[in-house]
């Protein structure tokens, strides 16, 4: 690994998680993993961005109206369990992950809750999953005619109403984080065709949420903000910026510095991800990537990773190397000159993002290759505040 001269400034966690995680999200087929606040701008960008996903799969976009409302139900269900535990222990951690896995679509959730809601609201779920499609009808329109479902619990008429849209049973569990509150996971299925299967032993991973615990529990134990992973192109980009500025805090200075190294990082993704299965070696842009963006020590930590050919690794590593050397005035009059230089040339302007990156930064960056093929390797990249 090449590490920048500011090593006590380097997570090397942080560094090595982006290409754990991707590894174990490539063998579970995630479309993508979002864990941090939720709020209402975030849902809203969460949505667009599931929308963009869903338009440019053929199988998925007949789905695309009944994964949206269940979505969204989901999306108020995190939210509102947020709105109200936060203001005793402030937590914001919920977890959204989407999936597809054997011809079928899976959302799944995590949100914490009060231990005095368990037994109500797993009772709740009990009854649904218990009744078919025509009693579930039924009982929807008492629920709603009666009110009989307290908000307190967070259980409500969204949760019977995802159970009727879908047609398939809630899968749910709970995780104890202390004697006051635990974490409430829900996993919703949705079939890509209307022919009945017979469910195999391959599709028994549904009911277990050991892998989802697992990744939630790492990115809440090494302190992730925001965790984002899935494919990057230019719509995604666009999507997830506001997503990312929701997180931020600070002055408006300290939040520009850090959307433009974000901004970079994430463009770099879009620009030169490549597809390491080489099914699709041509779509370059519109391949998988992850980006963290982690505390720790006061400061903050911007990690992003995604797949590249091994041809380009020698022609990066001295582009980072080189750019590591230069340091304040020497790093500025660079990049001055070299803007200045193609604004009145008609050769185009060469990439400036590394430069960009480290100026905003004002530190040396980060990067690391971990080989995953005789092609492919996993480049991953850090930035620090």
């Amino acid at each position: 690994m090449n590490q920048s001269a500011n090593m006590k400034l380097v997570n090397t966690k942080q560094l090595k998680l982006a290409h754990d995680l991707i590894q174990g999200i490539d063998k579970q087929n995630y479309e993508y993993i979002y864990r941090g606040k939720f709020t209402k701008t975030i849902t809203s960008n969460l949505l667009s961005l599931t929308e963009n996903y869903l338009g440019k799969d053929e199988d998925t976009a007949k789905l695309k109206k009944k994964i949206y409302f269940v979505m969204v139900e989901c999306l108020q269900n995190i939210t509102k369990h947020q709105d109200k535990i936060k203001d005793i222990i402030g937590d914001e951690s919920g977890i959204l992950v989407l999936q597809k896995q054997s011809n079928k679509y899976y959302i799944t959730t995590g949100n914490i809750i009060e231990n005095e809601n368990i037994d109500k609201l797993n009772a709740m779920l009990e009854k649904v999953n218990s009744l078919n499609p025509t009693d579930l009808k039924v009982y929807y329109q008492k629920m709603l005619v009666n009110g009989e479902i307290s908000e307190k619990g967070g259980a409500g008429l969204g949760l019977i109403a995802m159970a009727r849209k879908t047609g398939n049973k809630l899968l749910f569990d709970f995780q104890k984080v202390n004697d006051k509150f635990s974490y409430f996971y829900l996993r919703t299925e949705m079939p890509l065709t209307k022919e009945e299967t017979k469910e195999t032993e391959v599709d028994k991973w549904k009911y277990s949420f050991d892998k989802i615990k697992k990744i939630h529990e790492i990115l809440l134990k090494e302190d992730i903000l925001l965790n984002f992973n899935g494919t990057f192109d230019q719509d995604n980009l666009i999507n997830l910026l506001p997503i990312i500025d929701a997180q931020m805090q600070g002055t408006l200075d300290f939040k520009k510095r850090v959307f433009k190294i974000m901004f970079e990082m994430l463009h770099n993704i879009v620009e030169y991800s490549e597809d390491h299965t080489n099914k699709n070696a041509a779509n370059v842009g519109d391949n998988p990537g992850i980006f963290l963006l982690g505390g720790a020590n006061d400061k903050l930590y911007f990690t992003a990773g995604n797949y590249l050919h091994n041809s380009k690794i020698a022609t990066l590593k001295d582009k980072f190397d080189f750019v590591n050397k230069l340091d304040g005035d020497e790093l500025r009059d660079f990049y001055n000159k070299v803007s200045t230089y193609f604004e009145s040339s008609e050769i185009e302007k060469p990439d400036l993002s590394i430069i960009e990156m480290k100026l905003r930064s004002g530190n040396s960056l980060s990067y690391d290759f971990n080989s995953i093929s005789d092609e492919y390797s996993f480049f991953t990249l850090q930035a620090t505040i």
